[in-house]
């Protein structure tokens, strides 16, 4: 049920990411406001999101949360009309979509991080997480197809469809869980902010906090570079849309490969600190590379691997960091983390960007700017990890669940 639920949250998600792409394309000029008021919306549904974990059970706040960006997405299948939807519905659409991947793939983790226990983590994660590789590969296939024919707004109709799926496979597990363990998961209770609060006070949670926003110093770089050579070298809404739906697609195949055959069994031989390191010294290596030979096919393979082992090895041993911690971090912080904290390192990253692009300096002059960076991330990467090992220790000697140190 959990691959399920995965493969139909995603596979809607990636139905759309092609056409949040194409209008990137359309607003490289405004991209760094975007990822502004992204963040600003993400501030602003912490609080909201904190009421709801504080006052009602999980089977009631997860459906809730995924009818809600249900209703939203109906409201944009009837405004898009292609690359005549007026640039104010773009816009707002880029920030919608920018806030729901982030809010509902965090409560599902959220979720799977309330279910499954440490040992089972370590064996699961990376099958449930292939379940959504799985329709991340479909989803950009089906945009690619059907984008000419049935535009936008078939493709939003599609993956309405799927996320209505995804909210069934919550309910359903979600029911399943409550009868294999004989009772109702507990509401939570605590402060609004609780969540917010503990983040600032956890040196675990901040090393966490660190490595996203390295992270997306790297991936934003990318992204935003990408975009550009893309508005220069691709004309047309149909055709960027049918691009960036093969990057996506690439990117999702390779991932699956990782999370279904290597992911598991990486983290068992080398142990969390050593598997978080594997990506920023892979990283460091392409950078050097991109800085002296530049070109769009280069930048979208270095995209590709970025992304490729985010998925495939990083976000699955990023998922297993708050099985060992309690229900109100699992839930209040991991949400601030992947949401506020996540978008305000996007937002950090955007400006950088726009900045150094600002100051005169190539696409590949701005790639050696960043080489130092994966050494800031590979050092709290490691950190973490010996971090998580302690917790771990914890867990299995019988320890009470607590709020990480």
């Amino acid at each position: 049920m959990a691959f399920a639920y995965f493969f139909f949250l995603l596979g809607g998600y990636f139905m759309l990411r092609p056409i949040r792409g194409t209008v990137a394309a359309y607003n490289t000029d405004v991209l760094h406001w975007l990822y502004t008021a992204t963040f600003l919306t993400m501030l602003a549904i912490v609080p909201l999101f904190g009421f709801l974990v504080s006052r009602f059970r999980r089977g009631r706040f997860v459906p809730a949360i995924y009818l809600f960006f249900m209703l939203n997405l109906a409201g944009f299948l009837v405004a898009f009309e292609g690359s005549e939807t007026p640039l104010w519905i773009q816009r707002v659409f880029y920030v919608w979509l920018s806030v729901f991947n982030l809010f509902v793939v965090s409560v599902f983790w959220s979720f799977m991080a309330d279910v499954f226990r440490p040992d089972q983590a370590q064996r699961l994660f990376g099958f449930i997480m292939a379940g959504g590789s799985l329709g991340a590969v479909l989803g950009p296939l089906v945009t690619a197809g059907l984008v000419a024919g049935s535009g936008a707004a078939g493709i939003m109709a599609i993956a309405l469809a799927c996320l209505g799926l995804a909210t069934l496979m919550a309910i359903l597990l979600g029911r399943y869980q409550r009868r294999t363990t004989h009772h109702p998961a507990a509401v939570i209770g605590g402060g609004v902010w609780e969540g917010a609060l503990r983040v600032f006070r956890s040196k675990y949670l901040l090393f966490a906090c660190l490595l996203m926003l390295v992270h997306n110093l790297t991936s934003t770089f990318l992204y935003n570079g990408l975009a550009v050579l893309v508005d220069t070298h691709i004309v047309g809404f149909n055709e960027r849309t049918v691009f960036f739906g093969w990057v996506d697609l690439v990117v999702q195949v390779i991932a699956f490969v990782f999370q279904f055959f290597i992911t598991s069994r990486l983290i068992t031989a080398l142990g969390m600190p050593r598997t978080l390191v594997i990506m920023p010294a892979l990283l460091a290596a392409g950078f050097v590379f991109l800085g002296s030979a530049l070109g769009l096919v280069l930048l979208a393979a270095l995209q590709v691997a970025q992304r490729s082992m985010n998925y495939g090895i990083l976000g699955p041993a990023k998922e297993m960091l708050f099985t060992v911690v309690d229900r109100e971090t699992r839930y209040k912080c991991k949400n601030f983390i992947d949401t506020a904290i996540y978008r305000g390192s996007d937002v950090t990253a955007s400006w950088i960007f726009r900045g150094l692009t600002g100051a005169g300096l190539t696409i590949g002059q701005v790639a050696w700017v960043y080489v130092p960076v994966m050494g800031l991330w590979a050092w709290g990467a490691w950190r973490l990890g010996t971090l998580y090992n302690g917790l771990l220790e914890d867990r299995l000697t019988g320890r009470e669940e607590a709020a990480p140190p």
